[in-house]
Order: structure tokens, then sequence, then C-alpha cells
């Protein structure tokens, strides 16, 4: 199996504007993510696919490989697409890694792509129980249900599902909530229906791209961790990470 890595990196971003190059400790954030991604033993290529002519000369100077892509394209997912269309890219799983998670690991991303092909799933993804009461109320933390066969029921903002007789305050104590953390391995067969696909009503209702595949029938395994990742999206994550990487050695 030829399996690609392609982190889509945005330069534009509302609540922390040239976040990919923001830095966290020594280092900018999309650099620590490339790092995870060439550590992989699994992955046979790791590129960057981004809008932004400042992130691909920063690309080039530590030695990553990266492709251009135009602003416009709406997710992550669409210019991921864009660029294996556009450049030739022909691989059987296509990693999506989200360039906002700094914390990420080789040795993760390998568990992500083993056990999704050990699946028969169109894509494999990763979850971790919540332990707290904050993200499990936060709409911006997606939660998600599994099934028996650890594969996705579905996908929302919302707590999901309500438990009937118990208040809120309780929930923790009587269920196992996951938390959705959005890094994807998509079969080739799986993205190519993805890129066909009109958004979903799901899809639009919860801001979630995942739910179009779903709401087509597309099956999701997912992959438990109990890795402590955190999705920068703020100063406050920023900082946040910077405290929690202040007394750490560096990441080979």
């Amino acid at each position: 199996m030829k399996i690609l890595g392609i982190i889509p990196s945005r330069y534009a971003s509302t609540r922390l504007p040239g976040k990919p190059l923001a830095m966290i400790k020594n280092k900018p954030m999309l650099e620590w993510v490339w790092e995870a991604a060439s550590s992989s033993k699994l992955i046979n290529r790791v590129a960057v696919a981004t809008d932004s002519d400042i992130i691909f000369d920063f690309c080039n100077k530590i030695g990553a490989e990266a492709f251009l892509s135009p602003r416009d394209l709406p997710s992550g997912t669409d210019r991921i697409i864009f660029t294996i269309e556009k450049y030739q890219l022909d691989y059987d799983i296509i990693l999506n890694i989200q360039g906002d998670e700094p914390l990420l690991t080789g040795d993760l991303i390998d568990k992500l792509i083993a056990e999704f092909l050990q699946s028969k799933a169109d894509v494999g993804t990763l979850i971790k129980k919540i332990s707290k009461k904050e993200e499990l109320f936060s709409p911006s933390v997606v939660k998600v249900v599994i099934g028996a066969n650890s594969n996705a029921l579905y996908f929302s903002r919302s707590i999901i599902p309500h438990l009937r007789g118990f208040s809120q305050d309780e929930y923790l104590n009587h269920f196992t909530f996951w938390k959705h953390i959005g890094i994807y391995a998509y079969t080739k067969k799986s993205l190519e229906l993805f890129s066909k696909l009109p958004e979903g009503m799901l899809e639009k209702a919860e801001k979630l791209e995942q739910l179009r595949l779903l709401e087509a029938s597309s099956v999701f395994k997912c992959i438990e961790t109990d890795l402590e990742l955190i999705s920068i999206d703020t100063k406050e994550d920023l900082e946040r990470i910077n405290k929690i990487l202040n007394d750490l050695p560096d990441r080979l």
C-alpha cells in the first residue's frame, strides 16, 4: 500500500493570523507537525498543501515538500483533493494531517494507519475519552457516538447521546463520551467520493465536513488514543501549549 500524508496549511486565520507559523517553544507549529508526520514508519511521503507563498518558502527552508493551492478552497480536505489532482499524486491511502496539532506523534499516526488497514472502513480517524465537563459542554469539541465495532454512528458539536434521568453534571459518571480528533486516513476511493459529493444537510447544520461522507453511508473506523492532543485555535491555546512544552526537550 502506498501511503501519502498531506498537511493542509492555510495562512489566514480569523482567531490566530499566521497560525501555521506561530512559535511553539523554539519552532513554528507547522514544523512540529511535519516532524511528527515525517517520523511515521508507515507513511511513504509527507507533503504540505498551502495557499501561502510564505508557508511554501518556509517549507523549502526546513526541507519539507510543499504544493501551492488556491486560497478559496473551503476545507482542508478540499485542499488535499486539489493537490492530489493537480500534481497527479497517486496513492492508495491518503492522510489528512491537521496542521494545528503540534503534539501529534509518528507513533500515533502509525497506530491510526495500522488499525485502519485491518478494518474494512472507508475512513479511519482518532477518538479520545472525554474526562472534563468543559470539553463535553463545548461546541468547539466535536463529539462522536460509536457502535460496538468502533465505527462512527454520528459526529456532533452537541452532547450525544442525551442521558435520560440524569442531570448533565452527572453525565461523565454514567456514560463514556468520545471526543473526535480530526485526523483522517482515507482510501483513494473514499476521497474521490468526497470530491464528487455536494455538501450534505448534516454538514451544513453542524459545520462538520466528515458528515458529508457519513451521510453518504461511508464507514468511519474510530481508533482510540489516550494521548492528550491540543488543537491550536487561539492565543490562549498557544500560551497553554508553550507552558506544557517549556520543560520538555526538543522532539527529534
